[in-house]
């Protein structure tokens, strides 16, 4: 009896602590934590999410980029904070899809140890090259490669952008190398200058080196153009409808965060999403929004990565 009235007694001081904390939150303002670097998409979302959260006028949020070792470094950051929603992960699809199938011993558990707040928009990878090279289209690139396989080299920063080189390179029928960087605007210089041949990632990361012709646009991913980019050619119609990778971007909490708690962000999170001005941005920078949230985007999420562990198993991609 005793042993019961205490359960019992423990389980009322749990709920009314939860409910507590509940009540008090955002007690203090809320971090946007981007586990990649400054002037990327993930980056570019992650400021236009705290722009938003900040018109609503209920909290403060800042943007805090953690980038390095293919986004770990800001994922972990996340899940060492305090789990009382008052820091969050803004992450492209990279994280929470792409690295289970591709990633060996990673320090978390992209699925389990996050739950999913809010999708907030999608975009397409593009394949740049440097803007010296005399390579000039997609036919000119897979000629050059098949003439010396393996010859031309891709830096990547992510699972996204590693699996958007090794996607084209199994559908185009050729052999890039690829070289890693813990950062991508590391590699966007190096691209830049020549070290490395290609980076395949979106158009946003790589849009000061195309205004400045230090990079030089090939094609886009899936089937449809890029507003922001009218001339480039998409993947089927350079005959290579096998790339088609389209990162989206979400907000994520660490799975500790109370379920009270989770509610709270959820509904913060869509009311700075579901604006007019916020859709503006996302579709000014050539990004198609979706707001897609709670249950909805686990579903969603799940979907993306059975989508995605056939389309590597087809490839012959292996985890490394």
């Amino acid at each position: 009896m005793l042993k019961t009235l205490s359960r019992i007694a423990a389980a009322a001081a749990s709920a009314l602590l939860a409910a507590a904390s509940a009540q008090a939150f955002p007690d203090k303002p809320i971090t946007l934590i981007v586990p990649f670097g400054a002037g990327t998409s993930v980056d570019a979302n992650g400021r236009d999410l705290g722009q938003a959260l900040n018109a609503l006028g209920k909290v403060t949020a800042v943007v805090d980029n953690r980038a390095g070792a293919e986004g770990t470094i800001g994922a972990m950051a996340v899940l060492n904070a305090p789990a009382d929603g008052h820091t969050l992960m803004v992450t492209s699809s990279s994280i929470p899809v792409l690295d289970p199938l591709v990633r060996k011993g990673m320090q978390f558990d992209p699925v389990k140890d996050f739950t999913p707040i809010c999708a907030m928009s999608r975009t397409s990878n593009v394949i740049n090259i440097t803007g010296s090279n005399p390579i000039k289209n997609a036919a000119e690139l897979i000629a050059a490669d098949k003439a010396n396989p393996g010859k031309l080299t891709f830096a990547y920063s992510s699972a996204t952008t590693r699996l958007a080189g090794e996607l084209f390179a199994q559908a185009s029928g050729i052999k890039l190398t690829a070289v890693p960087y813990k950062a991508s605007a590391a590699g966007l210089t190096d691209m830049a200058s020549g070290v490395v041949d290609l980076f395949f990632i979106d158009h946003v990361s790589v849009g000061p080196l195309l205004q400045s012709n230090k990079a030089r646009a090939l094609a886009v991913s899936g089937d449809k153009r890029v507003g922001s980019l009218p001339n480039v050619p998409n993947a089927r119609e350079i005959g290579v409808p096998g790339y088609n990778i389209q990162p989206w971007f979400g907000v994520y909490v660490s799975s500790k965060t109370p379920p009270a708690v989770v509610a709270q962000v959820r509904d913060l999170v869509m009311q700075a999403l579901n604006t007019p001005t916020t859709k503006a941005t996302l579709e000014r920078r050539g990004q198609d929004p979706i707001l897609v949230c709670g249950d909805a985007m686990a579903k969603f999420q799940a979907e993306e990565i059975e989508l995605w562990r056939g389309v590597l198993k087809k490839a012959g991609i292996e985890p490394q």
